[in-house]
């Protein structure tokens, strides 16, 4: 009997690489339930970039839900004119069910925007900056798809609103359009460098593309930091 965490011949599945971006494409056979063989993942035309050793993130769904696994570029092949990919299973496939309240331990440079009534309803993500009040900029501590934590001297009172821009240290970043949403505070606690405090921000009227994108990003650091730890363990 299958089970859900099964990779099976026919399903479809992204592929996500170093930069984050979600490369669709689906598996074309199964030997011995470690290694797969798929079409080259593609984006509008363009293929992803792989090599031999390379480690990429694999996402499946399932009725119960989505499901993660970490595959390894095992080689190449060619069948007429298609090229296809053998990836071997390094870690076995796991149920992500907390993936709307993982919350990644991460750094990441943030600003915060007085916000404007209402402005949830725009697509608020691509912003100019310049049209924007910035209270100020800071650091974050650790970031969800559902809110972000930041360490700031600034006081913060719990129900405030505000606009935040952030950002997630991608490659071309000058190239990457703005990131706004919007967030509500939910906690305001000492943090334990005396002066600062940890703010606890729930955002709100994101879109499912903005709401992706976070998700994509937690993704994608959780497995680099898996990785480093990895690494370090092995020394």
């Amino acid at each position: 009997m299958r089970r859900d965490d099964d990779i099976v011949i026919g399903d479809k599945v992204d592929l996500i690489g170093e930069r984050s971006r979600i490369y669709k494409t689906m598996v074309e056979d199964v030997i011995e339930s470690v290694l797969f063989l798929v079409g080259v993942p593609r984006i509008s035309g363009i293929p992803m970039q792989l090599h031999v050793n390379d480690e990429v993130t694999m996402v499946f769904y399932r009725e119960s839900g989505r499901y993660v696994a970490t595959m390894k570029v095992a080689g190449f092949e060619k069948k007429g004119d298609s090229r296809y990919v053998l990836l071997l299973l390094a870690s076995k496939p796991q149920q992500d069910q907390r993936r709307d309240s993982y919350r990644l331990s991460i750094r990441m440079k943030a600003q915060v925007c007085e916000y404007i009534e209402d402005i949830e309803k725009e697509l608020i993500e691509y912003w100019d900056i310049e049209h924007k009040v910035v209270l100020e900029t800071v650091s974050s501590r650790d970031i969800s798809v559902t809110g972000i934590a930041l360490l700031t001297k600034r006081e913060y009172i719990s129900g405030d609103k505000y606009l935040l821009r952030l950002f997630f240290n991608e490659p071309r970043a000058s190239r990457t359009p703005p990131f706004f949403i919007c967030g509500k505070v939910m906690r305001v606690n000492p943090w334990r460098v005396e002066g600062m405090n940890n703010v606890g921000i729930q955002f709100f009227g994101q879109t499912k593309d903005m709401r992706e994108y976070i998700s994509r990003y937690v993704l994608a650091e959780q497995q680099k930091q898996i990785k480093s730890r990895r690494l370090l363990e092995s020394n």
